[in-house]
C-alpha cells in the first residue's frame, strides 16, 4: 500500500450534510485500505444507521462508499473483522430507534457478518441473542463490539451501562461472559468517573491495550494496558492528541490498526464529534509508540 501523509487532509472522509460517518473499523488487506463505518440519516423525524464502506490506496484519495445493510435494526457500529477459518467475519450492532429518540433501545445487540472477500457478506447473525448476562449489570443491551483472538479463544468486548464488558467463545458461535461479576472497565476505572464506549483492543509486546472513547464533553481517547483481557491497568486519556479544528467535540470511538509492516506505523481512524446531534466526520492518526499520536 501507498501512503504519502503530506497529501492527506482530516476529515478524510467528510459525508455531511446528509450524511454523518462514525464509528471507522479498518481491516487492511492486498493492498487496499477498507474503512467499515456507521452512515448515520435523518429521514421522517427518525435517525437511520447503516454500515458502509470506502476504500483506499493511500489514505488520501477514497473510492466510491458503497452500502452494507439495510435494515430497521439500524445495523451499525463496526468494530473489527478478524480472518477466522477461511473468512473474515466482521462484529457490528443492531441499534433500533424509535422516532424521536437519540438512542439505540433495550433491544441492541451484538452481531456478526461473514465474507469470503471484504467484498460480498452474509445476512447478519447474532452473537448472543439474550444481550449481556453479567450479574453487574440490569441493562440487557448490547453494543460496541470488538474482536480479539487470544489464548486459543475468541473474545468480544462490548459496552452496556456505560461500561465495558466481554464475551469469551472457543467457536465464534456459542458466547459466554468471560467477566460475570464486574466490568472490565467503568467509571470508577477512569480518571474523572466518565462512563466507557468504543473498545477497540491490540497487542503490544506480551500485552493488550485498549482504546477507549469516554462519554463526555469534548469526548477525547482513553487508553488501559492489560495482560489478560480482563483486568486493567494505568488508564489515562491521550492529553496531547492533536486538536481538531473541523470537530467541535472533539475525537472519539479511535479504532487502532497494527500498519508498521505497511505503513511504518501505527494507523488510528476516529470520528470528529460537533455539536449536532450524531454530526461527525471520520480521520486519520499515526504513531510509532501508541503514545504520541500526529494527526494531518
Amino acid at each position: 500500500m501507498r501512503s504519502d501523509w503530506s497529501g492527506v487532509r482530516n476529515p478524510v472522509l467528510d459525508r455531511r450534510p446528509g450524511i454523518y460517518a462514525r464509528d471507522p473499523a479498518l481491516v487492511l488487506a492486498g493492498g487496499v485500505l477498507r474503512c467499515y463505518h456507521t452512515a448515520v440519516e435523518e429521514r421522517d423525524g427518525a435517525y437511520r444507521l447503516y454500515v458502509d464502506v470506502a476504500e483506499s490506496e493511500d489514505l488520501a484519495h477514497w473510492g466510491a462508499v458503497r452500502r452494507l445493510t439495510h435494515s430497521p435494526l439500524n445495523y451499525s457500529s463496526p468494530g473489527n473483522a478478524l480472518w477466522v477459518d477461511g473468512r473474515w467475519e466482521l462484529c457490528l450492532q443492531s441499534y433500533p430507534m424509535a422516532a424521536g429518540e437519540l438512542y439505540g433501545n433495550e433491544t441492541s445487540r451484538l452481531w456478526l457478518m461473514a465474507s469470503d472477500d471484504l467484498e460480498n457478506w452474509e445476512a447478519p447473525r447474532l452473537i448472543a441473542p439474550r444481550g449481556c448476562t453479567a450479574r453487574w449489570s440490569r441493562s440487557h443491551r448490547q453494543i460496541d463490539p470488538y474482536l480479539v483472538r487470544h489464548d486459543g479463544r475468541y473474545w468480544c468486548f462490548y459496552k452496556t451501562a456505560g461500561r465495558l464488558g466481554l464475551l469469551v467463545s472457543d467457536d465464534m458461535r456459542a458466547w459466554e461472559e468471560a467477566s460475570p461479576d464486574r466490568p472490565v472497565l467503568g467509571p470508577e476505572d477512569t480518571p474523572d468517573g466518565a462512563t466507557a464506549e468504543n473498545p477497540c483492543v491490540v497487542r503490544s509486546g506480551d500485552g493488550f491495550v485498549l482504546f477507549f472513547a469516554p462519554c463526555r464533553p469534548g469526548r477525547g481517547i482513553g487508553v488501559a494496558r492489560s495482560d489478560d483481557l480482563i483486568h486493567w491497568r494505568e488508564v489515562r486519556y491521550l492529553d496531547d492528541f492533536p486538536r481538531l479544528p473541523w470537530a467541535s467535540n472533539g475525537p472519539t470511538a479511535a479504532m487502532v490498526l497494527d500498519a508498521r509492516e505497511e505503513l511504518g506505523h501505527w494507523l488510528m481512524a476516529f470520528h470528529g464529534e460537533t455539536d449536532r446531534a450524531h454530526g461527525a466526520a471520520l480521520g486519520l492518526a499515526w504513531s510509532d509508540d501508541l503514545v504520541i499520536w500526529h494527526a494531518p
